[in-house]
């Protein structure tokens, strides 16, 4: 799956809302069936849960559920760390300044550090 198709379900509100009504709806409806297979004449029979196709269907419910959260809480997290200057700051530091250190490459080699310099102060002044 690419990038952009999972980024676009972790910001859909259609799945947001599949996630949180809709399946555990379905969590529900299994669970209920789960008791009914497991048990016969009142009494449980534990010991024959893995022949239940509900049990199954529970259990993968839960790890579409486990990674859907997951992969939604490592989404919102990387959003929300733009909310800190320092590290916006140290963002834009990692992504701009190698790419300045490789224009400036030659001027640095050579000891003519004022244009690079220059940039730096530009780049301070910008992200205060």
């Amino acid at each position: 799956m690419s990038f952009k198709v999972l980024e676009k379900i972790l910001e859909s509100p259609g799945w947001k809302t599949l996630f949180g009504v809709v399946v555990p709806i379905i969590a529900g409806v299994l669970s209920g069936t789960f008791v009914a297979e497991v048990s016969s004449s009142g009494d449980f029979l534990w010991a024959e849960f893995y022949e239940s196709k509900s049990f199954y269907g529970l259990l993968f419910l839960a790890a579409i559920t486990f990674i859907y959260h997951r992969a939604l809480y490592f989404h919102e997290h990387k959003i929300e760390m733009f909310l800190n200057d320092d590290y916006c700051r140290a963002y834009m530091r990692s992504k701009c300044l190698p790419e300045a250190a490789d224009r400036y490459k030659e001027l640095i080699r050579s000891g003519n550090v004022g244009e690079l310099t220059s940039a730096m102060e530009e780049f301070e002044r910008i992200m205060k």
